[in-house]
């Protein structure tokens, strides 16, 4: 492992689109150094091993556990094995950044947990959406009490859709509830957070949208917090036409005022409570090449807890509960009835 003053040496593993957010969070951290990169497809690797301008490239992720002076590895390969991979980097010693969701069954997210308390190493799912600049300025306003106790939160964060019609077959293998369980987690993740509780139960409905996409593409989730707050989400990947701009809008009433996030036009946090009309948060943003772009901000402070043995700032065990949610929601979907949440 790496000398106390050497940077963390990262191995990141999938290279798909997401990789290339994680890549540029990496270009603001000089705690840690990418040294290698997997994929199972050779060409993805290669590309992103140019684009981060390192030469060690693996295809199979097991080669790269075998090696100790690798410290930790940044997960971003498919959803479906965030925690066998996981499980394999904690058990050879490595810290482990997870992209969401972290596991996909509450049986995997417990196995993850444990592994983790066994083996004394770290592991975190990256959640980057906390660390956007509107969300910190929602989560400090709410903490100050200046709407008093938090009753009711409506979540939309809607963008023109992933997919094309020309890669249908890409797509053929996914279920019906796969965007619910895949940007499902960063809703109630955020959810979670702002109102720092837990679900406790849940009732989804989803739209299918497109005939040829086996995915729903607009999915809306009711969910009952244990604080007794009430939530209504909305992932909506159904808007057309592509290229529309992904944005977050957050409406938050309480015993005592009310807070109101729109970034697509004014980038503000407004709160509205009898001391009147302020803006908490207005024209907070980022963009890649700023320090406190969100997937910096994650990386950074995970990073940072690795090498002092801090907190993490999105523990495992709230990120299990958060999937336990989660699967609840997908659940309901698929009965059609609410789902009691159980832990």
């Amino acid at each position: 492992m790496a000398s106390p003053d050497a940077p963390t040496r990262v191995a990141l593993i999938g290279c798909g689109g997401i990789s290339g957010n994680h890549l540029a969070g990496y270009r603001h951290v000089p705690e840690a150094e990418l040294v290698a990169c997997c994929d199972v497809l050779e060409e993805k690797a290669q590309e992103f091993a140019g684009r981060a301008g390192i030469s060690e490239v693996y295809t199979d992720y097991r080669d790269v556990m075998v090696r100790d002076d690798i410290d930790m590895v940044d997960i971003c390969a498919i959803d479906e094995v965030h925690a066998e991979i996981a499980i394999a980097a904690l058990r050879s010693g490595k810290h482990a950044l997870i992209e969401k969701p972290f596991a996909m069954t509450v049986e995997e997210g417990e196995a993850i947990v444990q592994t983790a308390r066994e083996t004394g190493r770290r592991a975190m799912c990256a959640q980057s959406l906390r660390w956007a600049p509107k969300n910190l300025a929602l989560k400090e306003a709410l903490d100050s009490g200046s709407i008093g106790e938090p009753v009711y939160v409506r979540l939309c964060m809607p963008s023109s859709p992933f997919w094309r019609e020309d890669q249908a077959e890409a797509y053929a293998s996914r279920p019906a509830d796969w965007l619910l369980v895949h940007n499902g987690m960063h809703s109630f993740d955020l959810l979670s957070w702002l109102l720092d509780s837990s679900p406790v139960r849940v009732h989804a409905r989803s739209h299918p949208g497109q005939q040829w996409l086996p995915v729903h593409e607009y999915v809306t989730c009711s969910i009952r917090f244990g604080n007794g707050a009430i939530a209504q989400t909305e992932e909506n990947r159904i808007m057309q036409p592509s290229g529309y701009p992904f944005h977050c809008e957050i409406y938050v009433v309480g015993t005592e005022g009310t807070l109101d996030l729109s970034d697509r036009l004014t980038h503000a946090v407004s709160v509205y409570n009898r001391d009147g009309y302020n803006l908490v948060g207005a024209h907070t943003t980022w963009s890649p090449e700023q320090p406190n772009m969100p997937f910096a901000c994650e990386i950074r402070e995970f990073v940072r807890a690795v090498r002092t043995g801090g907190d993490l700032p999105v523990p495992l065990e709230f990120s299990l509960e958060v999937l336990r949610g989660l699967l609840a929601a997908a659940q309901s979907l698929a009965t059609g009835e609410a789902v009691e949440v159980r832990s």
